[in-house]
């Protein structure tokens, strides 16, 4: 009877978590099992829709010949004259490989498409694919579809021999080296303030918190007004007599802007976190040391820091993991190639130049970085169990 209650509630378990499993297997677990496939192929998303290309086949022949039909000399005259290869992909626009091309010169019905031309059977808007199945005698569904090639480790090989690859990859680690620290040492800090019983702390716990909530996009155009040249922080610094900086614009000012708004909009959050930490301290140790003389200094250091292991443990771990693969601040206001993260260039191959293939290399090296990095963050700083 037992059995069966625990093997009913195990059930209802799994059917209530059943939303967020299936989301968490479409979204995550499947993207990254096609990432580290697409690694190893020269998968280009531009060319997804190779083969969906439209065109007028009767306007792209009489373009062709330099000729209508009802001018156009014999079919055997216009045969003579027709390549098919040529054809596609000078008038169609449709790069082809070599195997398709010996493909094309072997299994074309030319002959029928020169016919349909004279007899104006061509004048409408044709697909690529459904025109190769019209006229080719085998082999049409070569270019029903784009299938992309097996490289091996050529996309990997290639990272290594990128310059951006390496520029991107410093860029993150720095941003990573200098936020995390930060973020979490003023995380403590805002959290050991909010945790005070003092008047309004309320409204400051919210305020701390509100930046990270917020959409990305929407603080992001925020700060892209405060570090415009004649943004707020210009003007403010106009008042000390300092001229116009390109926060943005400049090499060397542009990221450590981004650090600086990536601290301000995470420190809120990983607060929260803290709160919970010292919600967890015993109130007598902290009476004991009051009554041994200790100030707020050495509580601080000798007791809150050490009771927030845990807390400080996570912390870490989720600050490099989301520092290491920044994207959006980097995606709305950076613009100088030099200043991207790496995850903005997986962006850049795969959506702006269409190397997919590419892109998810670089995609599962930085998958391999962050949890060897994570890994050895457990294993040198475990949680300890109370």
């Amino acid at each position: 009877m037992l059995k069966k209650r625990n093997v009913r509630e195990a059930i209802a378990g799994y059917l209530f978590a059943s939303p967020i499993i299936i989301a968490i297997l479409v979204f995550t677990i499947v993207p990254i099992f096609q990432a580290g496939y697409y690694s190893f192929t020269d998968y280009d998303a531009l060319l997804q829709q190779k083969y969906r290309i439209r065109f007028n086949a009767q306007e792209a022949l009489e373009n062709y010949f330099f000729v209508s039909p009802d001018e156009a000399p014999s079919d055997e005259e216009l045969l003579s004259l027709f390549d098919p290869v040529d054809f596609i992909e000078l008038s169609v626009g449709v790069d082809l490989d070599d195997r398709q091309k010996e493909l094309v010169r072997k299994e074309f019905n030319s002959r029928k498409l020169i016919a349909d031309f004279l007899e104006f059977k061509l004048d409408r808007i044709y697909i690529f694919s459904d025109f190769m199945k019209s006229y080719m005698k085998n082999g049409a569904s070569t270019f029903s579809r784009y299938v992309p090639q097996f490289v091996g480790l050529s996309n990997f090989l290639e990272a290594f021999k990128d310059r951006m690859f390496w520029i991107s990859l410093k860029n993150a680690v720095v941003f990573s080296l200098v936020v995390t620290p930060i973020q979490t040492l003023l995380a403590i800090v805002l959290a050991v303030a909010a945790n005070q019983r003092i008047r309004g702390v309320k409204f400051f716990k919210v305020s701390f918190f509100l930046p990270s909530i917020t959409s990305a996009a929407a603080i992001s155009m925020i700060f892209l007004l405060i570090y415009s040249k004649p943004g707020v922080l210009n003007r403010l610094l106009g008042y000390l007599g300092i001229g116009p900086v390109d926060w943005l614009g400049n090499i060397r000012t542009a990221l450590p802007s981004i650090m600086a708004m990536n601290i301000w909009t995470t420190a809120g959050y990983f607060m929260v976190t803290f709160l919970a930490g010292l919600q967890d301290i015993p109130t007598s140790i902290i009476e004991a040391s009051m009554i041994d003389g200790a100030n707020a200094w050495v509580r601080f250091w000798r007791i809150t820091i050490p009771m927030l292991r845990n807390q400080i443990i996570f912390v870490v771990t989720m600050g490099i993991i989301g520092t290491l693969q920044v994207f959006d601040q980097i995606y709305f206001l950076i613009r100088n190639q030099e200043n991207i993260t790496i995850s903005m260039y997986i962006y850049q191959n795969a959506f702006s130049y269409g190397k997919m293939g590419y892109a998810s290399a670089i995609a599962m090296i930085l998958f391999l970085i962050i949890f060897s990095v994570t890994f050895v963050q457990r294993r040198l700083m475990p949680e300890e169990r109370f």
